[in-house]
């Protein structure tokens, strides 16, 4: 049944952003082929900003393919159960943020306030980039049956129970 985004989601997802610095990229390359990399992030009014190299190829792919899909995932040495580690992961879209906008400069504060004073040092090399990531549809899990879908843009959550997986095979025939 989808719902508003409930407490328990929004507290998971805000538990996940402030204990997990990085995200998981997966980007496809020119020959369509998938590759996984990861970057410090910031999330901000939204969305979510990381600082790639040109030399970086996740940062080539994502100017070439700006379809992206990302996964954010706590730490092992956190989790109770490696089975039923809490993850949210979504597929996103991407586009560079020039460096004479006062978001990127925003956004720089921010990730260097996050991830620590080496943004300084990176911003100084020109082929660094800054990526704003806009998650469209994800997923929360939060243990063993309790995974939600997620549409950012809606702010709609839809619970992944016996019911909903048996109306989408009713809906599949």
């Amino acid at each position: 049944m989808a719902e508003p985004k409930n407490e328990t989601v929004q507290r998971t997802i805000d538990k996940l952003h402030d204990t997990v610095l990085s995200v998981i990229l997966s980007t496809i390359n020119e020959d369509g082929t998938l590759e996984t990399s990861y970057s410090p992030y910031v999330f901000k009014d939204g969305h979510y900003y990381i600082l790639t190299s040109d030399l970086a190829p996740h940062s080539n792919n994502m100017k070439n393919n700006p379809n992206i899909s990302f996964l954010i995932i706590e730490d092992e040495a956190n989790t109770t159960n490696m089975h039923a580690r809490l993850r949210l992961s979504y597929r996103a879209t991407v586009e560079m943020i020039d460096r004479e906008s006062k978001e990127f400069n925003q956004v720089i504060a921010a990730l260097k306030e996050r991830t620590g004073r080496t943004v300084d040092l990176l911003v100084s090399i020109a082929d660094f980039n800054l990526y704003k990531i806009t998650p469209t549809q994800g997923r929360l899990v939060l243990g063993f049956g309790k995974a939600y879908l997620i549409n950012h843009q809606t702010n709609v959550i839809t619970h992944v129970d016996k019911d909903y997986i048996a109306k989408q095979k009713e809906i599949a025939h």
